[in-house]
């Protein structure tokens, strides 16, 4: 410690005990501060440096020099006019952002799955049948509704003149009606006759009555048709009632008897 320092602080002890820092002939007073681990002063020359102030400037000069220094973003008011120049060259880029986003739309619709192809088909045939089968059903309702004016037209000209119609006329006169009923159907798409089944069909077909036969070969084979079959876009609307064969042994031993 320098001679300068040693005076002030020998000034500051005798200022402490006897209250003056007039040094002539007095002694100097050495004080013994008592030992403090949590408050230690360091006495620092001028000139000198603390070395962990210096660390944190060498850490502050290095971080700094590690961060690149932002640019400067100009100010731009919205309400700034724009110039020709760069309106154009906006109009461009927009353009071109238009074009290459309908580029990849056409691109996009070439690889759609199956199952998203199946989907769209299907929707568009279910539309295209409940289209077709309003336009049916609506045709049935106006033929139903005609031939029931024509049925009571009918029966009201029958009872007025029930003396001088015979049995065969009136029955001829509803016979008609069978016709009448036979086109509305067909209209609608119904298919009406005989299905192409020579052995029964239970899905097409109801039994009416068995035949009993001694030929095995027969067993389950038509035997006579009963009444038509109805059906409509292969749905089986009414069965077709027919006859069949049934083979029985009964029926083989009474023939060889």
């Amino acid at each position: 410690m320098s001679e300068k320092k040693k005076t002030k602080t020998t000034k500051l002890k005798n200022f402490l005990v006897t209250g003056s820092t007039d040094m002539d002939g007095e002694e100097e007073v050495e004080y013994d501060a008592p030992p403090n681990e949590d408050d230690e002063e360091t006495v620092i020359e001028e000139g000198e440096m603390d070395i962990e102030d210096l660390a944190e400037e060498e850490e502050s000069e290095e971080i700094s020099e590690d961060v690149p220094s932002q640019p400067e973003i100009p100010y731009v008011c919205m309400n700034d006019p724009i110039d020709t120049e760069t309106e154009e060259e906006l109009r461009k880029e927009i353009a071109e952002l238009r074009e290459i986003i309908l580029s990849l739309k056409i691109e996009n619709d070439k690889y759609l799955t199956s199952k998203e192809q199946m989907k769209e088909y299907s929707a568009i045939v279910s539309r295209r049948d409940s289209e077709l089968a309003n336009r049916k059903l609506m045709g049935l309702l106006e033929q139903l509704s005609t031939m029931r004016e024509d049925f009571f037209k009918l029966c009201k000209g029958i009872n007025a003149k029930v003396d001088k119609f015979s049995a065969s006329d009136v029955l001829s006169s509803f016979e008609a009606y069978g016709v009448d009923m036979e086109n509305i159907l067909t209209d609608c798409g119904v298919y009406i006759g005989k299905f192409n089944y020579e052995r029964l069909n239970t899905i097409h077909q109801r039994i009416v009555d068995v035949i009993p036969t001694d030929d095995e070969s027969m067993n389950g084979m038509i035997a006579e048709r009963v009444s038509d079959g109805y059906e409509y876009s292969g749905r089986v609307l009414c069965k077709e009632r027919v006859n069949i064969y049934k083979f029985s042994e009964k029926t083989e031993k009474k023939g060889d008897e």
